[in-house]
């Protein structure tokens, strides 16, 4: 299974961070900007949730960053973009980062001047069982973990046990990252097509080869931050970037305004393209997109 790997190797400081790691007393630089844009072509009868698993993308994020297509029916050889470039997001810090809107996690380490961010597409909760937002952290680390089926869900499916025990049939796959939320957690799945999409009963999904990596990585104790942020922007050199994600929960009221705010918030001295402001937000393809530039001294 592929997934998004970035590593980003900082010498001395970089410009454009969009925010800083203490590290013994010295500031290292998380990139704004990370990955790149790539494409692939849509094989005989595949679709795009196909796609997106063949690819190890999430099914979301490739629907909105190739809407000209039917998700279920894409013509064969059809050019499509793999969203691999991401902001990071406002307040990342190192530990997990994950950012609800855009259905990403990202994961973030330092070593001296060297900062790594992993991507990886997640299956979050569904409407009525919705993720938490909030500060948390990892408290339990569990391979091959039972699932204690919650009450909720067995009121609405009785024929449920109360507890599955490990194997094909376990939806939280081999891997089990318990947060402080109590009854939350990072898993694998057995349905890999659930990936991307808000269709869990609130825990985080991940394709089974990225939980496999992220597992061996944590320590119990790790940082968890989960936001909801539609719309990101960040400075990169001497461009403005802005990334916008459909606004599912209805949070903001004018798309436009809020990005106009969250970009007040880099700090950006430079000219804004106003109309392409109001284009990516209105498209929210999830695709970092140049909506500004410094003019040259």
């Amino acid at each position: 299974m592929k997934h998004l790997y970035f590593k980003i190797i900082l010498f001395f400081i970089l410009l454009f961070s969009a925010s800083l790691l203490q590290a013994e007393g010295s500031e290292v630089a998380i990139p704004a900007i990370t990955g790149e844009i790539t494409s692939t072509k849509i094989q005989k009868k595949e679709t795009l949730m196909e796609l997106a698993l063949r690819e190890g993308f999430g099914f979301e994020n490739i629907v909105n960053s190739n809407k000209e297509l039917d998700p279920w029916n894409p013509q064969t050889g059809s050019h499509i973009t793999l969203p691999g470039r991401a902001i990071t997001p406002f307040g990342s810090a190192q530990g997990i980062v994950i950012n609800l809107a855009e259905l990403r996690l990202f994961y973030i380490t330092k070593s001296g001047q060297s900062i790594d961010v992993n991507v990886f597409p997640l299956g979050i909760g569904r409407e009525g069982r919705a993720t938490p937002e909030g500060e948390y952290r990892v408290v339990v680390k569990k391979e091959q973990p039972d699932w204690r089926v919650p009450a909720g869900l067995r009121s609405e499916a009785p024929e449920l046990p109360a507890i599955v025990p490990p194997g094909p049939d376990n939806p939280l796959g081999d891997f089990w990252l318990g947060l402080s939320a109590p009854g939350y957690g990072i898993h694998g799945t057995n349905r890999p097509y659930g990936v991307g999409r808000r269709i869990s009963y609130g825990c985080l999904r991940m394709y089974p080869d990225d939980i496999e990596m992220l597992y061996q990585e944590i320590i119990p104790g790790e940082k968890v931050l989960i936001t909801y942020q539609p719309f990101k922007a960040a400075k990169d050199g001497n461009e403005l970037f802005l990334e916008a994600h459909p606004d599912y929960l209805d949070r903001y009221r004018d798309d436009f305004q809020e990005a106009l705010h969250v970009i007040s918030k880099t700090g950006w001295p430079g000219e804004i393209d106003y109309a392409l402001v109001k284009h990516v937000t209105a498209s929210a393809t999830g695709i970092p997109t140049a909506v500004g530039t410094l003019a040259k001294q």
